[in-house]
């Protein structure tokens, strides 16, 4: 691999790193903000639209979008076990949920709108039945082994999709972006170390970081392939910030 490449992997891991600095700072529900974005899946997006093209990027996005779905149930699942059982039943469980709904979605026809309801019907659902935290937050520490544990996979994960993107098509690669990552490092280290009230607060975060996660695939997958990299990207990257924003001002106005 060229030196380019190397880098372009690195920066993955990089943005994870400053992502877990944030969320040390300020709390639990923060942790959740970041890692629902798409700070792992945005540059590979980036990197397979620079390799292959627009439009196998696009097509990566669109079947990315969908898999929301199987992320809050995966959430659901790891946070309702996580209150009854330990980290590793709580995890099992997230991962059994996000492969049914992910079977469940694969039969039925996609576009970019489609998608995109289904995203937002999934994360509905998530923030409704999710277990809501019943204490004051907390800035959490976040421990050596649990952020090596980020970086590492973060980094894994990043070589693995764009080694395999010209083998496998954007398809499979759409697949692989949607695998909860994040989603399955930080639940289970916060469940240990922090209880399952950190946990609720922690996967409600997930959701409203997902929301900036939609946002961000569905601008790609409409606009990459007429608008190019440069603008879409430009689009893609405020917008989902401001979908994060927005949905946490809308909640909090709520409560």
């Amino acid at each position: 691999m060229t030196a380019e490449g190397w880098l372009r992997l690195a920066l993955v891991p990089a943005a994870v790193w400053l992502a877990s600095l944030a969320a040390r700072r300020w709390g639990h529900a923060a942790s959740g903000y970041l890692g629902g974005l798409p700070l792992i899946g945005g540059p590979i997006t980036l990197f397979l639209a620079l390799d292959h093209g627009a439009e196998f990027a696009a097509r990566s996005a669109l079947f990315t979008l969908p898999a929301i779905v199987p992320k809050a149930a995966h959430l659901m699942a790891v946070a309702h076990v996580g209150r009854r059982r330990g980290w590793a039943a709580s995890l099992s469980s997230g991962w059994l949920a996000f492969a049914a709904a992910a079977l469940a979605l694969a039969a039925l026809p996609v576009t970019p709108f489609t998608a995109l309801a289904l995203a937002i019907a999934g994360l509905a659902a998530a923030w409704r039945w999710l277990p809501r935290p019943q204490g004051p937050g907390s800035a959490p520490p976040v421990p050596s082994a649990e952020l090596r544990l980020r970086l590492l996979a973060a980094f894994l994960f990043a070589a693995l999709v764009v080694w395999s993107a010209p083998r496998v098509g954007p398809l499979a690669s759409g697949i692989l972006l949607s695998v909860p990552i994040t989603g399955s490092i930080l639940p289970p280290f916060t469940l240990a170390l922090h209880g399952p009230d950190a946990l609720a607060r922690l996967t409600r975060g997930f959701v409203v970081g997902l929301s900036g996660f939609a946002a961000f695939f569905f601008v790609i997958a409409v606009t990459l392939p007429g608008w190019g990299v440069t603008p879409s990207f430009l689009l893609a990257i405020p917008l989902a910030l401001a979908c994060v924003y927005g949905t946490r001002f809308a909640v909090r106005a709520r409560r």
